[in-house]
């Protein structure tokens, strides 16, 4: 997949007619999916190349004015989602002062500069300023396809739904509606090494711009360096020891001993095993630590992982 960076309103002519599925796609969910597969049917019958055309950052950072807008897959994270479906360019179209101010006379005109040939979007997209411009204005103007909204299960698939689940920790439910198991890819930094004190050696990640799961104990999969572990993930403020204001996101890796300060790791939510406690003592909180691995491997073992 090829990435295609628009700054500036510099809008890049693609050599190759293209249909482009258009949006935020903040989680690339099974509603978000649906508009990439009804791209590519477009594109194995018109020979277009597919694209997803997107915004960095996030609209709403911008608009909002907010200094912080966590995402359920921020731009590393959509590159690597959309580069598995098979896509042949991503579009970053960044979100400034120019574009949000465009027409959508401006936007359409853009669209054809970059040789958007055919477009599909959701029921409910608007763009350009004040969200001027609709899907019937696209309609004018291109090989058009809408999209319905997505419906699974009775239940209707949107990135604000997937939010709230995760929030809540629901992380079973908000696996099923992304179509994929919650990952959240951070850098590991150094700790005040306390876990290691108490048998349950954590690493301490740095989780960027990625949403958090509610505070926590949860079951995960370790990604390093090409190998997958089983772990356990709490996200809170470490109330019984080592008190955090802000919070804080460690993992306790099984089997792996080996010091990877500084190094990447994707961690994997599979399941929620229990809000996070304040405990009177410390062998209570060790006692619970034992039992929450427990659980995990129980889990581990219904789910017939190996690792």
């Amino acid at each position: 997949m090829r990435s295609v960076y628009i700054k500036d309103k510099n809008f890049t002519t693609i050599p190759e007619p293209i249909c482009a599925a258009i949006g935020n796609f903040d989680g690339v969910h099974l509603g978000h999916q649906k508009l990439i597969e009804e791209c590519k049917k477009q594109c194995k019958e018109h020979g277009y190349k597919s694209a997803v055309l997107t915004f960095y950052p996030h609209p709403s950072v911008f608009l909002k004015k907010m200094t912080n807008y966590p995402l359920v897959t921020p731009l590393e994270s959509k590159t690597e989602v959309l580069a598995r479906m098979g896509i042949d360019y991503l579009i970053v179209v960044e979100f400034n002062l120019e574009v949000a101010g465009m027409t959508k006379e401006e936007f359409i005109s853009a669209l054809h500069q970059m040789n958007i040939v055919s477009v599909v979007c959701g029921y409910d997209f608007t763009f350009a300023r004040k969200a001027e411009g609709t899907i019937r204005d696209l309609e004018k103007e291109f090989d058009f396809h809408e999209v319905k909204k997505y419906v699974y299960d009775d239940v209707r698939v949107s990135s604000t739904l997937i939010r709230e689940l995760i929030a809540a920790g629901d992380i079973h439910e908000a696996n099923r509606l992304l179509g994929r198991q919650y990952k959240i890819r951070g850098k590991v930094k150094y700790g005040k090494q306390v876990g290691r004190t108490i048998g349950f050696p954590t690493a301490n990640l740095e989780y960027y711009n990625y949403f958090l799961p509610k505070t926590g104990v949860y079951f995960v999969n370790v990604i390093h360096d090409g190998i997958t572990y089983l772990g356990m993930c709490n996200i809170g403020h470490n109330p019984t020891v080592n008190f955090s204001e802000s919070i804080r996101m460690e993992v306790n890796i099984f089997n792996l001993d080996e010091d990877i300060y500084d190094q990447f790791v994707d961690v994997i939510f599979v399941e929620k095993i229990r809000d996070e406690h304040k405990f009177d003592s410390i062998d209570e909180l060790k006692k619970q630590l034992k039992r929450d691995k427990a659980a995990c491997l129980e889990i581990a073992g219904d789910m017939n992982y190996t690792k």
